[in-house]
């Protein structure tokens, strides 16, 4: 018992919670970088909010693999443009793991046929009626 103070009381232990939180750290990147460099596959998502928190923007989007719906965030750089909820864009995941996913914000999705192929419902604005001024 006496070892365990005396190791937790050193320079020691941070060093060593240090050290795991790097390899937990190298780990989780290391993970998505490879998962989306070898097992890549793209389909359509749907960007569903744009949310702020303190000084950092996220976007939350969902997109469907074999019908099971997957929902991830991104956080946004300086550039925010709040056009894009609702929106769809090229999402790419992993074949293995479809929860290590990336929004590509720079290929929006415009062919109704495969968004609609991707699962989703488009939605249809109904047309309004100009309004005519020599009509009594």
């Amino acid at each position: 018992m006496n070892k365990f103070k005396d190791f937790f009381n050193s320079k020691k232990s941070v060093a060593v919670i240090g050290l795991l939180f790097a390899c937990f750290f190298l780990y989780t990147n290391l993970q998505t970088y490879f998962h989306l460099k070898y097992f890549s596959v793209y389909g359509i998502a749907e960007c569903t909010e744009i949310d702020i928190q303190n000084t950092n923007t996220y976007a939350a989007y969902k997109f469907y693999v074999d019908g099971k719906r997957i929902n991830g965030s991104i956080q946004l750089g300086s550039i925010v443009y709040l056009g894009w909820v609702g929106k769809h864009f090229k999402v790419q995941y992993s074949s293995k793991d479809p929860e290590i996913n990336d929004l590509l914000l720079s290929k929006p999705v415009y062919d109704t046929v495969r968004i609609k192929k991707a699962g989703f419902v488009i939605k249809v604005q109904e047309k309004k009626e100009k309004r005519n001024q020599f009509r009594d």
